[in-house]
């Protein structure tokens, strides 16, 4: 999609604000969990709108949930303890493999550049994880997969 392209240094994928931000993403639900396997967009400070029936949305943990721990900046420049006003993407289920999204919506590379990637993620007080495929200039495949329930990220070759 976008190898034969000219890449800037920062390329976004997925951006809340525009008017369709999971265009170019496939998006998976567990049929099995219709209440509790969820992908929607919200207004993250009021969880607003809720997702359509049967979908029941997990409640966001509260500051005192956290030791009574207040809003600051963290060493790295993240906040900790606020909300964001604005738009995202709620991805909830009690079953990682079976709800997720994924870009570009089939197997094929999107042909990515740039040497990092960047997540922006709300403690929601549970354990979550996400995977991103690779391909080096050799043509090797492998996924990283990064979690919260893991000690270390794990690399899988394909």
């Amino acid at each position: 999609m976008f190898l034969t392209s000219t890449q800037p240094s920062l390329v976004s994928l997925f951006s809340s604000t525009g008017s369709d931000p999971l265009q170019i993403f496939s998006i998976h639900t567990d049929p099995g969990l219709p209440s509790d396997s969820i992908i929607h967009l919200l207004h993250d400070s009021s969880s607003c709108p809720e997702p359509p029936a049967p979908g029941t949305l997990i409640k966001a943990p509260t500051l005192d949930r956290w030791a009574g721990e207040e809003a600051r900046v963290e060493d790295d420049g993240g906040l900790v303890g606020y909300c964001l006003d604005q738009t995202v993407l709620h991805i909830q289920s009690p079953t990682l493999p079976t709800t997720y999204i994924r870009c570009p919506p089939t197997s094929y590379h999107l042909g990515m550049k740039p040497p990092w990637i960047h997540m922006q993620v709300r403690n929601m007080g549970r354990e979550w994880s996400f995977e991103v495929g690779l391909v080096d200039q050799l043509g090797r495949q492998g996924v990283v997969r990064c979690s919260t329930f893991q000690v270390l990220a794990c690399l899988i070759l394909i």
